[in-house]
């Protein structure tokens, strides 16, 4: 977020300006991308209906082969996972199953506004298996050195301490932060440092690239299969502008996509579309939604035109500008990854943060999406954040249930963006899987629920949350278990839950903190979803029951969905007193799979 050091005058302009463009009253919705006639591919076939199972299938944790009720069929050994209905080994395994488990992972840091660029970058790293994992990491082509920059967490907000991995590995069951960069100064208190005596991996420059530019991605290879998340800094609770992501590995990437952003236009800050290839001679062809604004290393285009570019192993192609490219399409004849965000993030009202999510690829995407907001940040004050959902096929019918919220579409074509506010929950499906869509949450500005109603310096505001996005994950993709982390500097932590009707009716969800979940509501009138929510910490870093941040599993015996969120508040602190946690936000689901739920191509020019 972008706090008090914003001239106050600047504050009450994007408010005004953000408030007309996208007001909250549900009332509203905004769009932009490509007209229609430019249609993807159709294609694809019923993968069942939310993730349902139908028959055996390797389990979430890829240790065994299970039945639709959660029997165990065969167990693997230890150093081997499922694939199919046989063993192969761990990585093999984590690579047929094409989930966010997975043993190669690439990691870039997100686009920023210049004066919050540099600041502690880190990656997660969950080790799922049974066995001690060991970890590399690469930059530009050099090795380096993890054991002096991977480091186990304990505690949390003030007290957390760091200890070096054990042997160099991460123990089964753990979690390592990869503190990868922090550079430059910090003269305006935007930029927040590495945990007192870490040294990051590099420190010599800011690895991030920044504007439309060539660059270069981390690289990371683990010895078994792990789940990664990046988030941006390391330490946020007490930063400026936060977000974090979900990492795919490489094993779920793809060739197609439909470009991805953070919401709204662009103003002070623009949104960016970044491509990473793992492969030397990579060619990536875009068909940008609006006109690509050439620079020095990256030739420009006009909308509708595509442009190819060639990239090597590792290489980050970048494109930020005011004007979005969501809705791009984006074709390569290797598989890459695809991250979207926002330099300078605004929804609603004061104040900013930045933004940015690995995206799925275009046969990852669903047709149909259980929405579920975070819980309301002030007890009482009812929330109606936006949602966004961007086409892939023209001629998308959406149905909801239960009735359309105000303003939202019910009908989207290739490229369109649609953004509208609404309460939540409700369930969107299109007409089939050869039907599928993008969709979004997000948190908006700390100022629109806040009671305070005032902006900093001017009066005591609260500061809770601020604007953030995450990417929704379909329920044809939920799992049946995660191994997560909660960033332990931030004071408020909320675990969105959606759990699918399976065979036998709705299977308990438990987590290793609180046990069974308890207090579903339903989802839509169907009776094919519930939802519930569960605090890990609230307040100043009050822990909820035996639940606190930190490392933490879940499972039940059928599919449902997390997406995490955190954010700060006054309570903890305020600027110069206490444990600033103030404006700050991030969300992230849990995990997922990535395979193959359409057959939809998305071609850059008409075959």
């Amino acid at each position: 977020m972008r706090r008090w050091f914003i001239p106050l005058a600047f504050c009450m302009l994007s408010s005004v300006w953000l408030h007309a463009a996208c007001s909250a009253t549900g009332s509203s919705k905004s769009q932009y991308g490509p007209d229609a006639g430019q249609g993807g591919d159709g294609g694809g076939v019923d993968f069942g209906d939310g993730g349902l199972c139908s028959g055996l299938h390797c389990s979430a944790d890829l240790h065994s082969l299970v039945d639709c009720k959660g029997n165990v069929v065969m167990t693997c050994p230890g150093d081997q996972g499922c694939s199919g209905e046989t063993c192969v080994t761990a990585c093999t395994s984590a690579s047929d199953n094409k989930s966010t488990f997975g043993c190669d992972y690439y990691v870039v840091g997100p686009d920023i506004l210049q004066d919050g660029a540099g600041a502690c970058f880190a990656a997660f790293v969950v080790n799922t298996w049974t066995t001690p994992v060991s970890v590399s990491v690469d930059y530009e082509g050099m090795p380096l050195d993890a054991s002096k920059f991977a480091y186990i967490p304990s505690g949390s907000g003030p007290s957390i301490t760091y200890k070096p991995l054990p042997n160099g590995e991460i123990p089964p069951g753990e979690v390592a932060i990869l503190f990868l960069n922090r550079f430059g100064l910090n003269p305006l208190g935007l930029v927040t440092d590495c945990p007192a005596g870490i040294t990051p991996a590099i420190t010599t420059k800011d690895t991030a690239p920044h504007g439309t530019t060539r660059g270069s991605a981390f690289h990371i290879a683990t010895s078994a299969p792990v789940v990664a998340y990046d988030i941006y800094p390391y330490g946020g609770g007490q930063s400026a502008f936060t977000s974090a992501t979900l990492l795919l590995p490489t094993s779920a990437w793809d060739t197609n996509y439909i470009a991805v952003d953070a919401f709204g236009p662009g103003f002070i800050g623009g949104p960016f579309v970044s491509i990473v290839a793992q492969k030397d001679g990579t060619s990536v062809t875009v068909k940008p939604s609006s006109d690509i604004v050439g620079s020095a290393s990256v030739p420009g285009t006009p909308k509708g035109v595509p442009a190819t570019y060639m990239l090597n192993r590792g290489e980050v192609l970048q494109f930020t500008q005011p004007a979005p490219l969501a809705g791009s399409v984006i074709q390569s004849n290797q598989p890459v990854g695809v991250w979207g965000g926002k330099t300078n993030l605004g929804i609603d009202a004061c104040c900013d943060d930045s933004a940015h999510q690995q995206i799925p690829p275009v046969r990852a995407l669903g047709s149909e999406y259980a929405a579920v907001r975070y819980r309301n940040r002030y007890d009482g004050i009812e929330e109606e954040p936006p949602w966004r959902i961007i086409g892939a096929v023209n001629g998308t019918a959406l149905t909801y249930d239960p009735a359309p919220p105000a303003g939202a579409p019910l009908s989207v074509n290739l490229g369109q963006v649609i953004d509208f506010h609404a309460t939540g929950q409700f369930v969107v499906r299109s007409q089939d899987a050869e039907h599928p869509f993008y969709m979004s949450a997000h948190m908006t500005g700390a100022a629109l629920y806040d009671p305070e109603q005032q902006m900093p310096p001017t009066g005591s505001a609260d500061g809770r949350g601020d604007a953030e996005f995450v990417n929704i994950v379909p329920p044809a993709e939920y799992l049946d278990k995660y191994v997560f982390f909660t960033d332990p500097t931030y004071s408020e932590t909320n675990l969105v839950l959606v759990r699918v009707k399976g065979p036998e009716g709705f299977a308990d969800v438990t987590l290793d903190c609180l046990g069974i979940v308890e207090g579903w509501q339903p989802l839509g009138a169907a009776g094919k979803y519930q939802y519930a929510r569960v605090d890990l910490v609230r307040h100043n870093f009050q822990p909820q029951g035996n639940c606190n941040n930190g490392r933490h599993e879940i499972s039940s015996k059928q599919p449902f969905g997390l997406t995490v969120w955190g954010w700060g508040s006054a309570e903890t602190g305020v600027l110069g007193k206490g444990f600033y946690t103030q404006y700050v936000s991030y969300a992230y689901p849990a995990g997922a799979g990535v395979a193959p739920i359409n057959t939809v191509e998305v071609p850059t020019v008409p075959k």
